[in-house]
């Protein structure tokens, strides 16, 4: 998306259209360059008044290579007042920019501190991410609460699986391993729903997002 008229249109569809409308603005905006762009996002990110705004545009800024970026996404999720639903998104998007192929940096150890601290958080959506940020950027530091989690974690994250599995996966991909195939709770059978079952296969790491609820192909 090149054109800025179409690029004003999909913000204002973030801040104003139905939750399906902010949804597709925000995938097209993921590919679109430009400061306005980032500026854009970084706005309804901070002040928009509906829950689902603010997450569709933590879901473009995930996709958004520039350090301001980063930095919009940081403030967010480390935001108390903010809904645990849009810091998840959040912390997903950092996991996106701070993975393990990228430059050890300031920021990074900043938002590893934060994601190690949320493994105590009483939301189970922001423990889910942290193991999901944590394992993504292959931080080894955050093995042994993971560990602990892995072993005394009975927390759900709404529309995923046990925080203890997104803490197992998490130990696996920071110690080289691929980790589990698993698909969200609500998918499994009545037989098949413990953490040791073998449930089909669930999206790739690279790049996950949150198909069930947004419909985010990517």
């Amino acid at each position: 998306m090149r054109a800025r008229p179409k690029i004003a249109h999909a913000l204002a569809r973030i801040q104003r259209g139905s939750e399906v409308e902010a949804c597709e603005a925000a995938k097209e905006l993921a590919d679109a360059k430009g400061g306005d762009v980032l500026a854009g996002l970084t706005r309804i990110l901070r002040s928009g008044e509906r829950p689902c705004s603010r997450e569709s545009a933590a879901y473009a800024l995930s996709w958004n290579k520039d350090r301001k970026a980063v930095r919009a996404l940081l403030m967010c999720a480390t935001d108390p007042d903010e809904l645990d639903s849009v810091r998840g998104q959040a912390l997903e998007g950092l996991a996106m920019h701070l993975g393990s192929g990228s430059t050890r940096s300031r920021m990074r150890r900043k938002a590893e501190d934060f994601m190690i601290e949320m493994l105590r958080s009483p939301s189970p959506t922001l423990r889910f991410w942290a193991c999901f940020g944590l394992g993504t950027m292959g931080c080894r530091r955050a093995v042994p609460r993971l560990r602990k989690l892995e072993r005394t974690d009975r927390g759900v994250c709404p529309g995923w699986w046990y925080v203890r599995e997104e803490a197992e996966d998490a130990i696996e991909w920071i110690e080289g391993r691929p980790g589990q195939e698993r698909q969200p709770l609500h998918m499994r059978t009545e037989q098949n729903n413990e953490p040791d079952a073998s449930p089909k296969p669930r999206p790739k790491r690279q790049g996950r997002v949150r198909t069930r609820r947004r419909r985010r192909g990517r």
